[in-house]
């Protein structure tokens, strides 16, 4: 998260391409598997935010934790347990990409809570052949998936009475 007091915006990266990537190419936060140097959870997401994207993340920049998930592919629980936390990023920094990461952009998170501005959409699962929810963003990515429903369970929290 960035502009918290402003426009507040949210991260996402585009994965590479890569044949041996069951989730080459999809939309996703920064972040990967836990290493034994790793303190925690929120250590784990830095270094690995830093690895991605060149972005260091101060420990005292974690917002919040959300529900961890069940890791899935085509349709069945795989034994994964995603964590997503959340960070403010003051100031901002620049971005440079690792091999693992295509693209990066920043979305309004007043664009994600208002899904007109954007185009509500379902996400074609080729392989699977099954339509899934998600947004398609102007530039035409589709989020959809793990980071979609992370996506959604912070914009419910965010909203909240």
């Amino acid at each position: 998260m960035r502009n918290l007091d402003t426009d507040a915006e949210m991260f996402f990266i585009q994965r590479a391409e890569n044949k041996d990537d069951p989730w080459s190419g999809q939309i996703a936060f920064p972040g990967g598997n836990s290493d034994r140097r790793d303190q925690d959870i929120a250590a784990t997401a830095r270094r690995e935010t830093d690895e991605e994207v060149g972005i260091r993340l101060p420990a005292n920049a974690l917002l919040a934790r959300l529900d961890d998930q069940q890791g899935r592919s085509h349709d069945r629980d795989i034994s994964l347990i995603i964590s997503c936390l959340v960070f403010n990023l003051d100031p901002p920094q620049a971005v440079s990409h690792s091999p693992e990461v295509g693209d990066s952009f920043w979305i309004k998170v007043d664009d994600l809570l208002h899904p007109p501005a954007l185009s509500a959409s379902a996400r074609q699962d080729v392989r699977a052949q099954q339509s899934h929810p998600g947004i398609q963003f102007r530039s035409g990515k589709v989020l959809w998936g793990l980071t979609y429903r992370f996506v959604k369970m912070f914009l419910e929290i965010i909203v909240r009475p």
